[in-house]
Parts: structure tokens; sequence; C-alpha cells
């Protein structure tokens, strides 16, 4: 392929990414061209359908999580390597708001093509070998540990001055909850002082 068209296909994946988190993975595909500043032919060129795109968007996703259970596995503590698979799965979820729904629609639109078993192997793992240490509740799941970043991720959906503390607060919450008892309970991020004063919307931008 030669280089500008490995350009013009990047820039289109590049531009989907945001587009669609704008719009809706159901977007039309010409204002994705439009968005990209690449022709509606060179779009399908590249991409016949919203389908193959939302494939490509996929396979990048998975490749970030990959990155991230290599990176996992080479720690000596499986309790550690929890910690990392959380914060920065849950990072890519909070950072790239539609791979949730890109996810889904894949497992729906090809329900065979299952990269993400090597990502369930990794986790599977962490948490055996967590609770072999005796850090992770012996009855930790891999369904657990894989739903922990997309219920961190949901933050992004909270006002911008409350996504940092609030991430915090949950993240020690949920480590508590892994964790083997007895243990001390984790330090939670401490409450902006509206909260403590008035109480206020988590969601909407406070006045």
């Amino acid at each position: 392929m030669r280089r500008d068209a490995v350009a013009n296909r990047e820039r289109i994946i590049d531009t989907a990414e945001v587009y669609f988190a704008a719009n809706g993975l159901d977007a039309p595909m010409h204002g994705l061209a439009a968005a990209a500043k690449v022709g509606t032919g060179t779009l399908y060129r590249n991409f016949a359908s919203q389908e193959e795109l939302w494939r490509a968007l996929y396979d990048r996703h998975i490749a970030l999580f990959d990155e991230i259970a290599e990176r996992a596995l080479l720690i000596e503590s499986g309790w550690e390597g929890i910690e990392l698979v959380l914060d920065e799965a849950t990072q890519v979820m909070i950072d790239r708001r539609i791979v949730a729904e890109v996810m889904r629609r894949q497992a729906i639109n090809d329900p065979d093509y299952r990269p993400t078993d090597r990502w369930v192997g990794t986790l599977r793992s962490l948490v055996e070998r967590a609770i072999a240490e005796g850090m992770a509740r012996p009855d930790l799941s891999v369904a657990d540990l894989s739903a922990a970043p997309l219920m961190l991720g949901a933050v992004h959906t909270a006002a911008p001055e409350n996504r940092e503390w609030l991430a915090q607060r949950m993240r020690a919450l949920l480590l508590d909850g892994m964790r083997n008892h007895p243990h001390e309970a984790t330090p939670l991020a401490e409450l902006p002082s509206e909260f403590h004063e008035r109480g206020s919307s988590i969601v909407k931008r406070s006045p």
C-alpha cells in the first residue's frame, strides 16, 4: 500500500474515533468523509461499509488492551498486575468513549472473531496468581476484573471537574471489594468541599 494510501486510512480511523463518539456509530459515512477531509470514494475504497470501519476501530482498541496485558504479565505480583490493568484499561475507556459500543457491535456482527480471548487469558492468569498470593479474594473471577474498567470508564459522563476524584474513589472501592479479607480499607480521595457543604450534581457542572 502506498504511503499516501496508508496515511489516508489512518486518518480515517483517527477521525472515526472522534466522529462516532460525537455522533454515534450509525452516523452517516459522508459526514465522516467530510470530517476526515477525504472524498467519499477514498473512504469507501478503504472501508466498504460501516461494519468494516467498526472492525478497524475494534482491532485498534484490542491492540491497546493487548499491550496493557503484556506489561501486566511481566509484573511479578498478580495483584499489582491487576492494579495496572484496572488503571490503564480504565483510562482507555475514558479517553476513547466508544470502545464499549464498538466491542458490542463487533460481537453482534461477527461473534466468531474473538481476539479478546487473549485478554481473557491474561486476566485469568492475573486473578489466579493474586488469589495464590493471598491478595485477592478466592471467589474473584475474570468476569469481575473484565467489568471493572467498564464501570470506572463511566466516569466520563461526569462533569469534567468531578472526574478525577470520582475515578480515584471508585477505584479504591472496587479494589477493596476484590481484596482478600481482612485488610485495611484503602483511603478514599477527598471529596470536593461543595459536596461536603451542600451536595452537588456529579454529572452536571456546578453553577
